[in-house]
């Protein structure tokens, strides 16, 4: 399939309606959970989903790509994120440790709120962690598991080329987004809560 090569500058997306993309699903009958799969790891674990942008909003999404030799998951595309360790005081700073880890990412983030888990393929419980981050030349220093990072501009991701791709895992049928992109497509639990917030933040746009 042919992928989609985003433009490499967008308009903002109001930090207002980011904002209130994660106070909606809070309304909702299950606030806390997305996936329709059980966790069946009684671990959790939370990913960083990092907004960089500027006083008029956020204009792109960090991704990154797993590393084609790393032990799980490699080359795909994921948010920074990992298992919660003895030392973290809550979900919000597993996202923090390991953005730090992965990205080397530390000061200037600032805490928008979660978004409902989904439920990775190592049958884990994952919370998506909101950061707002307005450094002003993004820098990062990977961990030796990373291939890259990815900058995605936001506001096109809204109405980028998504697919869905139809999938058979331990008893369930699930419909899970995909999207095509140069490096590597961008499916499986990351892209499920990715197209969930991306939709719900549309609504908010339009309402």
């Amino acid at each position: 399939m042919t992928a989609w090569r985003p433009p490499t500058e967008a308009p903002p997306v109001p930090w207002a309606q980011v904002a209130e993309s994660l106070r909606l699903p809070q309304l909702g009958p299950n606030p806390h959970k997305l996936s329709p799969r059980m966790a069946e790891d009684p671990r959790r674990a939370a990913v960083g989903v990092i907004l960089w942008g500027d006083p008029a909003g956020a204009r792109k999404i960090v991704l990154v790509q797993r590393g084609f030799g790393a032990p799980q998951h490699a080359g795909e595309l994921a948010f920074p994120g990992g298992m919660v360790e003895p030392r973290d005081r809550d979900l919000p700073a597993t996202a923090r440790r390991e953005v730090a880890e992965e990205l080397g990412v530390i000061g200037g983030l600032w805490e928008l709120g979660c978004f409902p888990d989904g439920v990775a393929k190592a049958r884990v419980r994952f919370t998506p962690v909101f950061f707002r981050w307005e450094e002003p030349e993004p820098r990062f220093h990977l961990d030796h598991e990373l291939e890259q990072v990815l900058l995605l501009p936001l506001a096109p991701l809204l109405a980028a080329p998504w697919t869905v791709e139809r999938l058979e895992r331990y008893g369930f049928t699930l419909d899970v987004p995909r999207l095509e992109l140069p490096q590597a497509p961008l499916w499986g639990a990351t892209a499920f809560i990715l197209k969930s917030w991306l939709d719900v933040l549309r609504d908010c746009g339009e309402a």
